[in-house]
């Protein structure tokens, strides 16, 4: 394992720990705010805000319209996805519990990962499908299982 290889494990380790203090505090926002979708809408706005000071700040050129318009139509979804995750999260992570929710996102992220993979998807090289990767999800499997099951 490199040591770049090393750095990204960190960074995305870190940034998994984000995703359940994320949602504990989008649901306490949600809760103060009196709806879930406000919470949504809060997070939102607030990373929109964050994004464009740090593209302010390294002097992020804007696209052209020519650059735009030459996305796949389904490049535009990310955003969709994502609303979807944050209103997810701090609607149904207070109510299952931090490690049920993520358990159970963490198979469905593993499980679109492999299939993304496999066919070479949206972007992603073909890295097929092998019986240790399925035997690996397997393990998620019966972690997400064992976490539901001791509630």
């Amino acid at each position: 394992m490199s040591i770049t290889y090393l750095g990204y494990f960190f960074i995305a380790l870190l940034i998994g720990c984000g995703g359940p203090v994320q949602a504990g505090i989008n649901s306490t926002l949600a809760k103060t705010l009196g709806h879930p979708l406000l919470g949504a809408v809060t997070n939102t706005m607030v990373a929109t805000l964050v994004i464009l000071i740090v593209m302010i700040t390294f002097r992020v050129p804007l696209p052209t319209l020519k650059a735009i318009s030459s996305a796949p139509w389904y490049a535009w979804f990310g955003g969709f996805i994502g609303a979807f995750a944050v209103f997810g999260a701090l609607n149904y992570a207070p109510k299952m519990g931090a490690a049920a929710y993520v358990s159970v996102t963490i198979l469905g992220i593993v499980s679109a990962s492999l299939v993304l993979d496999h066919f070479g998807a949206i972007g992603f090289q073909k890295n097929p499908i092998t019986i240790s990767k399925l035997f690996g999800a397997g393990l998620v499997i019966c972690g997400m299982t064992i976490i539901q099951f001791q509630r």
